[in-house]
């Protein structure tokens, strides 16, 4: 059975998300977390520990709710499924914002963090074959 980086138990905690079907979320976290697997070059049983379990536990939960939970905007009466982007004015005010529901991505910045107490960042280097 593959190894998912967090439970259910840990997604209702997180996230408040009652609603969603337990073995619906706990598919998701099994996904996601092999594609975090992959992601970060994470070999044999694939656990981890410490530090890197927890952002790993956090990445993939912020991921799953992302995927599953459509965004609910204050103020706003009706369903935001299927939404993209929208803009409101009034009285010369304006607002404007975009959704990326129903997608699951990781936090760029955590998953950076993940990459790096996992010793698989991206490193820049420069080679000076004249010397200083």
């Amino acid at each position: 059975m593959p190894i998912a980086y967090a439970t259910y138990a840990d997604y209702v905690l997180d996230t408040d998300d009652n609603a969603t079907a337990q073995a619906r979320v706990e598919r998701k976290l099994e996904e996601l977390s092999a594609d975090l697997r992959a992601e970060c070059g994470i070999r044999g049983d694939g656990m981890l520990t410490g530090d890197a379990a927890t952002i790993a536990r956090r990445l993939v939960i912020d991921a799953v709710y992302g995927a599953l939970v459509t965004p609910e905007l204050p103020g706003f009466v009706g369903s935001m499924e299927g939404v993209r982007q929208a803009s409101f004015t009034a009285d010369g005010m304006s607002q404007s914002f975009t959704v990326a529901s129903g997608r699951a991505y990781f936090d760029r910045s955590r998953l950076a963090r993940l990459k790096r107490l996992l010793g698989c960042a991206q490193r820049a280097g420069m080679v000076c074959p004249y010397g200083w």
